[in-house]
């Protein structure tokens, strides 16, 4: 099921450009991709329920878990930002698609392409016995995805032109931006927050300087960052698009860069991924 939800990733993604690009926004080209992508979501919700079901626990476990769970979250909330963002006719807006659904992809085809080792199936380790690891992790989930709607929506910024009446405004676009931001930010400090109460439980202390917690720190105070510079006038538009892009950027390295160094340079770290 996950190679197929992958696939029709692919395709939602080609439709929405087709339908934004190649179709003059045609009503039948916008609803096959919006068709492709909410296919692409169920396959991959059942293809995580079958996973979970078959370890006997969430399937949050894992780099290669967690970023399809990443990807799931980013596609739901694209779905919901899709069906509130309208026209002035009602129709849904659907500009968004190519770049957002792009960021999708991304961490995707990092799944996709994980080793078989790190695909399989594995008992659950003892410090990951605990409530707090659906909690932290969903959190942490939800708030890295909305940051990735976030950056796609930043893209869009950064590459717009006005003039188009057929596409939103600049302003609007950041508008909708900031939304996702705001979205990202709560569940940022909630994953810190549930991450640092599970730290105590399992290890003896809430906080310890360890690779994985100081770069979700940093992931934390740059959004927090956005949200301080928002109100600025020389900060709207490009400058604050390309803020959100960095930003997706760090919580990407402190996804799968932090573990990458922390083996390659032998750092200590009590997080798994």
């Amino acid at each position: 099921m996950i190679a197929w939800a992958y696939a029709l990733l692919w395709a939602a993604a080609l439709a929405y450009v087709v339908h934004v690009y190649a179709a003059a926004g045609q009503r039948w080209t916008g609803r096959a991709a919006t068709g492709a992508v909410a296919a692409s979501w169920i396959l991959l919700t059942a293809g995580l329920l079958q996973r979970g079901l078959a370890a006997g626990h969430w399937p949050l476990t894992s780099q290669y878990e967690f970023a399809l769970c990443l990807v799931w979250a980013i596609v739901a909330i694209y779905l919901l930002l899709e069906a509130s963002w309208r026209t002035d006719e009602g129709r849904p807006r659907r500009q968004a698609g190519p770049f957002v659904l792009g960021v999708a992809l991304l961490v995707a085809s990092y799944a996709i392409t994980r080793p078989p080792a790190d695909r399989s199936i594995v008992p659950l380790l003892p410090a990951l016995r605990s409530v707090w690891l659906q909690v932290h992790v969903l959190s942490a989930t939800v708030g890295y995805a909305a940051s990735g709607v976030a950056a796609g929506l930043g893209l869009m910024r950064l590459l717009h032109r006005e003039g188009n009446t057929r596409r939103p405004a600049g302003e609007e676009i950041v508008h909708t931006m900031e939304r996702a931001v705001a979205l990202s930010f709560p569940w940022l400090t909630l994953g810190i927050l549930t991450g640092a109460i599970w730290a105590q439980n399992a290890w003896g202390r809430y906080w310890g300087w360890d690779p994985k917690e100081t770069w979700a720190l940093i992931t934390w105070l740059w959004y927090l960052l956005i949200l301080h510079v928002r109100p600025l006038r020389r900060w709207r538009g490009r400058r604050l698009a390309l803020l959100a892009v960095a930003g997706f950027g760090i919580v990407l390295f402190t996804f799968a860069g932090v573990p990458w160094l922390v083996r390659t340079v032998r750092l200590e770290s009590l997080h798994g991924f």
